[in-house]
């Protein structure tokens, strides 16, 4: 799963529970603490949230997916 599509995932759904019937395998929790350490989510009270950071990342990349297709 890509990186993108987890930080949409987490985004609408921040707690683990809704994660979790969303992903369909348990690795993405993995590739979640990944991006911890990259500062891109952070965990509190429990729930994932976006960083500032991951947020701009995330609207970055869906920038250059949407002028991606607009130039097929």
């Amino acid at each position: 799963m890509s990186e993108a599509r987890l930080l949409s995932f987490v985004q609408r759904y921040p707690h683990p529970t809704a994660l979790a019937r969303r992903l369909p395998d348990r690795r993405a929790f993995a590739a979640l603490r990944r991006l911890e350490c990259r500062g891109l989510v952070t965990r509190r009270r429990g729930q994932y949230r976006l960083t500032r950071r991951g947020r701009t990342e995330l609207e970055l990349t869906r920038a250059v997916t949407r002028l991606l297709v607009r130039t097929r």
